[in-house]
């Protein structure tokens, strides 16, 4: 690749970036002021698409854009038949516009959640004191609440830039003619072409933009955590949603939520309980002709192996690195622990495709080893961020005793710092295990011979359209993610 077109695929990864993050802020804050301050029904449901993002695979999400906002899917079938139409009038999932309304709306669950906790827990008393002053709603939104929300809006802002930056599998799907991302790239120069001076180039270049990016996420991160210092103590009891304004933006968030978010979900299952064949309806046909594949049984079975493993490396790891920060802070002080904060961000500079390329780079054939080692070296970060706010809890005088009263410090491990962090390492293994399960990604690239994962068995049959089998598959996906997910999760969060 010249330098010039490098520089042209450089800037639309960024761009599209920022305007897929425009879109998830425009959708997800509207979210978080309803699901944080207003009571309407439906709330606890809105409130449990934020695990989307973590427990439903990019490639899943693809399947039901396709299957509701496609050519020939449900949005354009409905309206061919209200309004008597011959040609699809919806044709933007292959676009620019396409890629960053799915990217958008697949990832504004991250700012509904990080701004509406916030949100729910402020302090009312500014509020109130302007109101005493006579300022009206919109004014203090304008001059109070967001300055409050504001920290957090950033971190999760820029967490979404992250995901849009690094995304694959839906740049390669709906990227559309001429356009293309670092990643596709970075991964048709080393599939392709085997142009390695390309390679170098474009994983110095994406490595170089994702530094910038995630120091500027660690440190939004870090004054989002300090603000939640600031929230009220008090429980906030929500009124209903109040007058015109509210009620029509409710009004248009929740049809733009159902045509952009819930519908396309909702496409997959129902395309996976249907069948090509003319005339077909409601037939768990599709899932038996998927179950009774060569490859889907190997495939599924490889992707529990490779899942667990991963989650149990990644959450070992996530725990030992904890520990050694816990046992510093107590020893030393938390000020010195700045610089460790920040080697679990590090992976986040190194995407799923550079990683996946040098890893070929050096041992030219893919095994199933190298899949779980890879994954883990990128993932363990997410556990330690579920594990490591368990130990901070820890009292100091506790630990104290702890080291007057152990043998030594394994021993005080196993005695103090495992019982306290077991529900924790449980979510942990369960997060990371969604997260390996549903990476198309890493299998993608690594080519590993005669070996499939159940994302790459999903992404195969979409490739080869058949849809509907893709559909399914990706429904057994979404299931394996979402329930091991969900189940880890409510533990820590009973906890």
């Amino acid at each position: 690749m010249s330098f010039l077109s490098i520089t042209r695929v450089a800037w639309f990864t960024f761009y599209q970036a920022i305007l897929s993050t425009l879109i998830a802020l425009l959708v997800g804050i509207p979210a978080a002021f309803f699901c944080g301050r207003r009571r309407f029904p439906g709330r606890k449901f809105l409130l449990s698409l934020s695990v989307v993002p973590f427990c439903v695979p990019t490639l899943i999400v693809a399947l039901g854009y396709v299957s509701f906002l496609g050519i020939n899917g449900g949005l354009n079938q409905l309206l061919m038949f209200i309004f008597g139409l011959k040609e699809p009038p919806v044709k933007i999932l292959y676009s620019f516009a396409g890629l960053i309304l799915a990217h958008g709306f697949y990832n504004f669950p991250i700012i509904m959640k990080t701004t509406g906790d916030i949100w729910e827990n402020l302090p009312e008393e500014p509020s109130e004191s302007a109101r005493l002053l006579g300022a009206g709603e919109f004014r203090i939104f304008r001059t109070v609440t967001i300055y409050q929300l504001l920290p957090s809006i950033a971190s999760g802002a820029m967490l979404v830039f992250i995901y849009c930056f690094l995304s694959f599998i839906l740049v390669l799907l709906f990227g559309g003619i001429g356009n293309s991302t670092l990643e596709v790239e970075l991964y048709k120069a080393a599939r392709a072409t085997l142009n390695f001076k390309s390679v170098g180039l474009l994983a110095g270049i994406e490595t170089s933009m994702l530094v910038v990016a995630v120091s500027l996420y660690s440190l939004l991160d870090k004054r989002a955590g300090r603000s939640k210092n600031h929230l009220s103590k008090r429980t906030f009891v929500r009124p209903r949603i109040k007058g015109i304004t509210e009620t029509l933006g409710f009004v248009v968030l929740i049809l733009l939520l159902i045509t952009f978010f819930i519908a396309p979900i909702a496409g997959i299952i129902v395309n996976a309980f249907t069948s090509s064949k003319a005339g077909t309806g409601f037939t768990f046909a599709t899932f038996r002709f998927v179950f009774k594949m060569r490859s889907f049984l190997p495939s599924l079975l490889n992707t529990l192996l490779t899942a667990a493993c991963t989650g149990l490396c990644c959450t070992l790891l996530g725990f030992t690195y904890s520990v050694i920060l816990k046992f510093r802070e107590t020893k030393k002080g938390a000020a010195l622990n700045v610089g460790w904060k920040i080697i679990p961000m590090l992976p986040m500079c190194i995407s799923s495709v550079v990683m996946g390329v040098f890893l070929m780079w050096i041992i030219h054939r893919g095994n199933p080893v190298v899949l779980v080692l890879a994954q883990s070296a990128l993932t363990w970060p997410l556990a330690f961020r579920v594990i490591y706010p368990q130990l901070v809890k820890i009292p100091a005088d506790t630990m104290d005793s702890a080291f007057m009263l152990s043998r030594n410090k394994i021993d005080m491990v196993f005695r103090v710092l495992l019982p306290v962090s077991g529900k924790a390492l449980i979510s942990a293994f369960g997060f990371c295990f969604a997260v390996s399960a549903g990476d198309t990604t890493l299998p993608l690239v690594l080519a590993i011979p005669k070996f499939d994962t159940l994302s790459l068995f999903t992404y195969r049959l979409a490739g080869a359209y058949r849809f509907h089998e893709a559909c399914a598959a990706g429904v057994v996906l979404g299931l394996v993610c979402s329930v091991v997910y969900l189940i880890s999760n409510n533990l820590v969060g009973k906890e």
